[in-house]
């Protein structure tokens, strides 16, 4: 027989020999496998955001720090428009600049007519971001006031087919754009949320607009910035507050700084005003690492304590091999050879299993995962893992199999080196049900408790461009059946569009705060009780000091207030928006929170200037959800003349969408928590089988003896007890130590709970001694005593 032959027809005589492990074996490691490279595909997705384009890595975002100089209380992603053309007249280091508008207006073709998200462009914006385009010339595509470029996506919506060149589509007010370039679909690892980029260069264009009227100084583009080889970029950043400021026109939104953010690091930067998608988390992609790793070790555990449990059993086998001149390290590598094809195989199975689950997975977890989208990187980390697993979880029993211990000197006391192989397995099942109800628990209570108000049944209306409609059609929404309150804000409750004020104390730390500005009925929409005073008595539009404003406990604290019915009545002296202002208060609010729990949420401050408003809260009841989204949606039609289409969404959805990583992580430990309990029963299903091998002759005895059932049953639990009760208590010091670390990356989170530790407990116990038991119950019945006692 050929000398490559032989070891894997070995291979199958064993396999065959004791298939029941072998299947066990396999089964667990395709599930951890299948788990280790769905975390492989989404941590590859989550650290190459923006990647895709060519000469990403050269690229910057402007963003711009508002607050008093040096001393920036809030970041935005949107900066005013003209820093673009100040920066390429004043700083030559700059290689090319460019920008972005967002803006939602009606897109009409044939096939399809919806309110659409799209940016106006510079002209040279794919000079920049280079995005892949499959039909017409990037280059120029953008050059006349009329031209539209979009991807592939939308290509199909809107007409049917992806080569769209030369097709029309009509806009707000008639205007007609023409397609002049087709995009290769942005991938969903992309800062980018839209798919349609119309050229700036039109008179209606928000960017053309902006350059007319370089008075518009508000946060309302995005710029992006290439430099020339060797340029010094924070020493340029340093110079863009002068730059800015000597540009300036009047003193109203300066910003107090400038940041030039690195494009391919803006997915992991802290959360910033006006971000066109929610930021992602280093400590997410930790936890997710962790469990991958955590699976893992569990499935090695399970391989390494199966081929451990047949030392005894492939005894004579290596006594055998030996005689015939086998060396130790021969016997080694003959162990480690079947731990390698079962790991082999178990991957291929994973792999096939991850092909077939993929798309609904990316369904469930809301990403955009490939198997096959980049081989070349998928491949080498999964063969990668593989080797490390097999040599883990191979090499120690392949020791402990081959030396001659095991084959020449049976235990006496029947008793396999098992005790530490079960405390390793139920410490980590332990650790990562702890981890899934704590991380469930913190999801219940950001999107819950953490806020302080009630956003169930709210929807939120963006307002239209025409203020006179839009103010029209807030009072009529008051009239609609099923509307309960309404109410108007400046971007609360998103976190858009907020803005700082602050109060310097000579001596002393400055106090920031964040200004809200909304209607009296804020408070009613979302179910806010007042702590002491009134709420706001009206709202005003003039650019004035508000008479009178809410504040926040916090601000109540930071104030110096003995207590919220303290601080009413008293006058607040305090700065916003380069303009001193002195307001009195009337009434103290609980600590709202708009910003997710991974930020601080600080004082805040409440008045009702009404000039900016943005968008309209709208409580309706529960009984006729959609009748009344109807009724709502026939208003806005006759209220705006049906020139946009409405935008709404509710609450719920905005709030959802802020936590989509933390929603990632509970349903990846869910998913993972169930994926160790099954490996954990397929282990210890393993390790009873070698157990009621090895415990044959002891079990006939006491059945001669007269010993019932229950007796032997008892019997066969008692050694697990001892194992479990050390499992629990490495399990929970770990699960501490990890979680709190975990926790520590919140601004706001909540403690750990005594019932997480208990509950996992029970449950690992309890599903170990179910197996244990419920093969005990199948096997034992079966030990012929005749047989037992006469092979031995």
């Amino acid at each position: 027989m050929s000398p490559l032959l032989f070891p894997l027809m070995h291979l199958v005589r064993v396999i065959a020999a004791r298939w029941g492990v072998y299947l066990l074996m396999v089964a667990g490691l395709t599930l951890s496998y299948a788990a280790a490279i769905v975390v492989t595909l989404f941590v590859h997705d989550e650290l190459t955001y923006d990647r895709f384009m060519p000469g990403a890595d050269r690229v910057y975002l402007l963003s711009a720090d508002y607050g008093p100089q040096g001393r920036p209380l809030l970041a935005s992603d949107r900066t005013p428009a003209g820093m673009a053309n100040w920066m390429a007249a004043d700083v030559p280091e700059i290689e090319r600049v460019t920008r972005l508008n967002a803006v939602e207006w009606p897109l009409r073709s044939a096939r399809r007519q919806v309110k659409e998200r799209f940016y106006w462009a510079d002209p040279n914006v794919f000079e920049i971001l280079k995005l892949p385009a499959v039909h017409g010339d990037l280059s120029t595509a953008l050059q006349k006031p009329d031209s539209v470029v979009m991807t592939q996506r939308m290509a199909r919506a809107y007409f049917g087919r992806e080569d769209a060149i030369g097709q029309r589509l009509t806009t707000k007010g008639g205007i007609p754009l023409t397609v002049t370039a087709i995009l290769k679909d942005i991938p969903a690892n992309s800062h980018l949320d839209r798919e349609i980029f119309v050229s700036g260069r039109g008179s209606y264009a928000m960017l053309n607009v902006l350059d007319l009227h370089p008075e518009y100084q508000w946060a309302n583009a995005y710029i992006y910035v290439t430099f020339k080889p060797g340029t010094d970029v924070k020493a340029v950043e340093g110079r863009l507050i002068d730059i800015s400021t000597r540009h300036w026109r009047g003193v109203h939104n300066l910003p107090g700084g400038y940041q030039l953010v690195p494009l391919l690091d803006l997915h992991f930067r802290p959360h910033g005003d006006g971000e066109l998608k929610p930021r992602g988390h280093v400590g997410s992609i930790l936890a997710v690492v962790a469990v991958a790793a955590a699976i893992l070790a569990l499935a090695g555990i399970n391989l390494s304590g199966l081929i451990l449990a047949e030392t005894q059993e492939r005894g004579a086998e290596m006594a055998i091999r030996t005689a015939l001149g086998a060396r130790r390290i021969d016997l080694i590598g003959q162990v480690l050879r079947e731990a390698c094809w079962v790991n082999l195989i178990g991957l291929g199975l994973g792999l096939a299993a991850v092909e077939r689950l993929l798309p609904g997975l990316n369904a469930g977890l809301g990403v955009d995962l490939h198997l096959w989208k980049q081989p070349w990187i998928v491949l080498p980390v999964v063969m990668a893992i593989a080797a490390v697993v097999t040599v883990l979880s191979g090499l120690y029993p392949a020791i402990a199999v081959s030396r001659p211990a095991a084959k020449t000197r049976p235990d006496p006391s029947g008793v396999l080196p098992w005790r530490g192989w079960v405390v390793a397995q139920i410490s980590l099942v332990i650790v990562l049900l702890i981890a899934s109800h704590t991380i469930g628990r913190q999801w219940q209570f950001a999107t819950r408790d953490a806020l302080r108000f009630d956003g169930d049944h709210v929807v939120m209306i963006r307002f239209s461009d025409d203020p006179v409609a839009s103010r029209v059609f807030a009072e009529n929404l008051r009239t609609v059946p099923g509307v309960e309150a309404v109410a108007e804000s400046f971007g609360t409750p998103t976190t858009d569009l907020a803005r700082p004020a602050w109060i310097r104390r000579p001596g002393r730390a400055m106090i920031s705060l964040t200004r809200i500005s909304t209607a009296p009925d804020f408070f009613t929409v979302y179910r806010v009780p007042m702590v002491a005073g009134r709420r706001l008595s009206g709202i005003y539009s003039d650019r004035e000091t508000p008479r009178e404003i809410l504040i926040n406990e916090a601000a109540v604290k930071a104030l110096g207030f003995a207590s919220p019915q303290d601080a009413v009545g008293r006058d607040l002296d305090y700065e916003t928006d380069r303009l001193r202002m002195r307001s009195r208060i009337v009434g103290v609010v609980p600590d709202l929170r708009f910003a997710t729990v991974y930020d601080p949420s600080g004082p805040m401050i409440y008045d009702g200037f009404s000039r900016f408003f943005t968008q309209a809260s709208v409580r309706v009841s529960e009984r006729d959800v959609a009748g009344t989204l109807g009724r709502i949606d026939a208003l806005w039609q006759r209220d705006t003349g049906g020139v946009m289409p409405i935008e709404r969404r509710f609450y719920r959805d905005y709030l959802l969408e802020q936590y989509h990583d933390l929603r990632q992580q509970m349903q990846v430990f869910n998913l993972v928590a169930g994926v160790a309990i099954v490996l954990s029963t397929l282990g210890l299903t393993g390790l009873c089988i070698f157990l009621t091998r090895r415990q044959a002759r002891e079990i006939a005895i006491l059945r001669a003896l007269g010993a019932t059932f229950e007796d032997i049953f008892v019997q066969r639990l008692t050694p697990f007890f001892v194992p479990l009760l050390i499992a629990n208590a490495i399990a929970w010091p770990a699960a501490w130590l990890v979680l709190r670390s975990w926790l520590s990356s919140f601004a706001e989170h909540i403690p750990l709970s005594g019932l997480s530790f208990v509950g996992a407990a029970v449950t690992a116990v309890v599903f170990a001694l179910v197996t244990v038991a419920a093969h005990s119950a199948l096997t034992v019945g079966k030990v012929s005593v005749s047989a037992s006692l006469r092979h031995e």
